[in-house]
């Protein structure tokens, strides 16, 4: 059988795009002179939330947000036998009027991110098909966290978190849980149907089953109290797909263990070694040895060709180390056990709550290790340069064991911030991207103006020097607009994802974020109200764009 072209499943629009520069070549003497195609060519921004276009569509499912309500907080992965298959996740509030929370939505497209089906992980309240009366999360009022990957046959895992908002179940042996839930591969299979009491199955998938990751306690919610037991939060994970690693198939999963009254929250890690059907006891990774601590969040993966595997979180500060580092452990072992921390970084965050900005902006991180290199590693962080916040990128080239000086990716020259980067790399190549807000108004000064936020890209051959930023979104967007706490506050998740692949020619980079830019009208009055009108000023959308990049 023929080879496949490697750039087949290049969306069209970037063919043309490349085409028409190839067009454009001047001429001279007579002669063709093709100029050189530029480093990077991304098409047009998709809309991935299958919305009603402002216009109230009656009651919502899975499949289509017909009341037009909010989605942030965005993960996305390439199916690696079939990379025209992308999936990408969200918290999705379509479904807020029929079981009065959000749940985790995730989307799927066959054809390399020009068109998505959007469906939810099953066991939301109003569910009554059999694949949601048997899921474990069934009961529990809200999930969100979304975190997809998929494993080295195609199946894709979709993880998260549910629980209880409020303390109305006392007779539950739980109040929150870590999860993930399982879709078979099925090439050829057609998407299923949603209804307000069922969530179809993508195209080519089916799903199998959900297993729990670990159990919080009861107390979340606890009146008199406020959070009074064991949250499992701010989770992760990522599946060893090389058949050449002793490790290959691991599900490694991270997650923060919140404390409540009690203090502390730790780093944990949870393996599966049976494609998800059952996972070990966790054990905390983020606490071994002098340099360890247990106020840490938001822990992200790496897996290393070699089966290592590589955990970055952020430290906050305590009475003995008043300083915020970004960390990382490995293990050598198949994530049996893992190393005492190493400090890749020390800064200074972004606020969490910043002046100029409705919604809140909590340090996260992010690290990839290149697949051409299992010992080269890079992690990427926000943290303020003097008054606001540039993109950094540390690399370590001998196993994190060290890590040399932090390189500023942005390239603006304004005071305005940037903040939740994200990385992967492909061939060698690393790719970032972020959301930047250096078109708005009032450039000089941080605090104010604020109302035009986009998307950036750059990469680098190195991690050492990189390319000029790519503004990556064709519209920018207010991302101050009050949607949650009854029109009082902004929000726009904790993290945005990108996914990278080498096609043998060029690479191509998919990259999904939220987007204020249907918001309307955009409520920026801190004043409550006005309610959900189901016409717009809720609608916020999961958008995203593939980039080619040719270095």
């Amino acid at each position: 059988m023929p080879a496949r072209n490697p750039t087949a499943s290049i969306p069209i629009r970037h063919r043309l795009a490349l085409a028409s520069i190839l067009a454009a070549a001047a001429l001279a003497g007579g002669q063709v002179v093709v100029a050189a195609p530029p480093t990077v060519v991304d098409g047009t921004d998709v809309k991935v939330t299958n919305d009603n276009n402002n216009v109230d569509g009656g009651t919502p499912n899975p499949s289509f947000d017909a009341q037009n309500r909010q989605s942030n907080e965005t993960t996305i992965a390439i199916n690696p036998v079939e990379p025209d298959i992308v999936a990408a996740g969200a918290n999705d509030y379509r479904m807020v009027s029929v079981h009065g929370d959000g749940w985790l939505g995730f989307y799927v497209s066959a054809d390399g991110g020009e068109t998505w089906f959007n469906t939810m992980v099953p066991g939301f309240t109003t569910d009554t098909s059999a694949n949601g009366q048997s899921s474990p999360l069934k009961g529990l009022d809200a999930s969100g966290d979304p975190v997809v990957r998929f494993d080295a046959d195609g199946n894709l895992y979709v993880g998260g978190i549910a629980f209880n908002r409020d303390f109305d179940q006392a007779d539950k042996d739980l109040d929150t849980v870590a999860f993930i839930s399982k879709y078979w591969y099925t090439p050829g299979t057609p998407a299923g149907t949603s209804t307000p009491n069922a969530a179809g199955d993508p195209p080519n998938y089916t799903y199998a089953f959900t297993t729990i990751v670990d159990k919080g306690a009861v107390g979340f919610a606890n009146p008199g109290v406020g959070f009074g037991g064991q949250l499992d939060d701010k989770n992760w994970h990522d599946i060893d797909r090389n058949p050449a690693s002793p490790c290959f198939g691991n599900i490694y999963y991270t997650y923060t263990k919140f404390a409540g009254q009690v203090g502390g929250f730790p780093i944990v890690l949870s393996r599966s070694l049976d494609g998800g059907e059952s996972f070990e006891e966790p054990q905390q990774i983020s606490n071994a040895g002098p340099n360890g601590t247990h106020a840490t969040q938001g822990s992200y993966l790496a897996i290393a060709s070699d089966g290592t595997v590589y955990v970055g979180y952020r430290t906050f500060p305590t009475s003995s180390d008043p300083t915020t580092k970004l960390q990382i452990v490995k293990s050598t072992n198949c994530g049996k056990s893992f190393s005492k921390p190493v400090t890749a970084a020390t800064l200074i965050p972004m606020p969490r709550q910043t002046t100029g900005l409705t919604f809140r902006t909590p340090l996260e991180i992010q690290i990839a290790v290149s697949d051409v290199d299992p010992n080269r590693l890079y992690a990427t962080y926000m943290a303020m340069n003097g008054d606001n916040a540039d993109i950094y990128v540390v690399r370590s080239t001998n196993g994190a064991r060290s890590f040399g000086a932090p390189v500023v990716v942005n390239d603006d020259g304004t005071h305005k911030h940037q903040f939740w980067p994200t990385i992967a790399v492909s061939n060698g190549l690393l790719s970032v991207g972020w959301y930047d807000l250096r078109r708005s108004d009032d450039p000089s000064l941080p605090e104010s103006g604020n109302d035009e936020l986009d998307v950036f890209y750059a990469h680098s051959s190195d991690g050492l020097s990189f390319s000029d930023n790519h503004r990556v979104t064709d519209v920018s967007h207010d991302p101050n607009c009050r949607m949650f706490g009854g029109g009082t506050v902004g929000f726009h998740g904790d993290y945005i994802e990108l996914a990278a692949r080498w096609t043998g020619d060029e690479h191509v980079v998919h990259i999904v974020w939220a987007d204020n830019r249907d918001v309307s009208p955009c409520d920026l009055d801190p004043a409550a109200g006005p309610a959900t009108n189901n016409t717009g000023n809720r609608n916020q959308n999961v958008y995203g764009d593939t980039l080619i990049v040719d270095p």
